[in-house]
């Protein structure tokens, strides 16, 4: 079957193409939730994020120690603990909103496992499974660009 189409038809088609190409990638954007959250409502499904700096281990914090930040929940395993997130959050919150950095670098927002972690550069960076802890120990530099290039175009509903 032929289609035939007139110039005027053409044209504006082409305009149309040639008008969506220009716009903003702003205009795409995914739009997610700024955290990856748990069933429960808290960032790194409830784990102290300023433990992983303070003992080098992920440490489950408690309902009796939370902090509201950018309107998730924070858990911690002690008010000191909370205190230090308070005091600098940004330090201390995971790197991509604690959504798995490998799957972030492949343009993919996957919560990630707080079990699974790595910092690097004084930054929490968590995945989704081991797998992408491995990848990341043979080139956290471009991860970390790829997923951040990703981060950076996405909109998020707060």
């Amino acid at each position: 079957m032929t289609v035939l189409m007139s110039r005027r038809t053409f044209g504006q088609a082409t305009l149309a193409i040639t008008a969506l190409a220009l716009l903003p990638s702003a205009v795409f954007a995914k739009t997610i939730s700024r955290f990856s959250l748990s069933k429960s409502g808290h960032a790194l499904d409830g784990y102290d994020s300023t433990a992983y700096f303070t003992a080098g281990a992920a440490i489950d914090g408690t309902d009796a120690t939370t902090v509201t930040w950018k309107g998730a929940r924070w858990r911690f395993a002690s008010p000191e603990d909370a205190g230090l997130f308070q005091a600098n959050p940004e330090a201390y919150a995971p790197q991509f909103g604690g959504y798995c950095t490998r799957a972030m670098s492949l343009k993919q927002e996957v919560p990630g496992d707080p079990e699974v972690w790595r910092i690097r550069g004084d930054k929490l960076y968590v995945f989704f499974a081991a797998a992408g802890g491995k990848v990341f120990d043979k080139g956290p530099d471009d991860m970390i660009a790829l997923a951040q290039a990703h981060w950076d175009t996405l909109t998020f509903a707060d």
